[in-house]
């Protein structure tokens, strides 16, 4: 079975994404904060991540790259996904970690978001 990793502060999102894949099959895990989703990761070793971008303890960004460095999580892809508006250039800065193949607002539509992961993990 494939497992997702949700990195997110936002309790109902994570639970509208966890609900979501959980019907198509999917494990789904949650973090509510940087730091525990990189133990997380490390732990449940995941096929998938969504990180959100503003959290408590680590920002998405530390997170990102504290993934990517470790040789446990480095091969892991992340779907960075926000509810904030960045400027294009911050998109550009997540996108240049190797570990980053999209960024994405929370307000995607869940089948867009399906067929995003499906078309990573198959890339795999």
């Amino acid at each position: 079975m494939k497992r997702i990793l949700i990195i997110d502060d936002d309790v109902e999102f994570r639970a509208m994404i966890s609900d979501y894949f959980r019907i198509l099959n999917y494990t789904v895990a949650g973090a509510d904060n940087g730091k525990d989703g990189i133990r997380a990761a490390k732990e449940l070793k995941p096929c998938l991540i969504f990180l959100d971008v503003m959290m408590p303890e680590k920002e998405g960004i530390e997170v990102l790259k504290e993934l990517r460095g470790c040789e446990e999580t480095s091969g892991i892809p992340v779907i960075v996904i926000t509810g904030t508006y960045f400027e294009k250039s911050i998109c550009r800065l997540f996108k240049m970690e190797s570990n980053c193949r999209e960024f994405l607002p929370k307000t995607t539509d869940l089948q867009v978001l399906r067929k995003k992961v499906e078309n990573i993990l198959n890339d795999r």
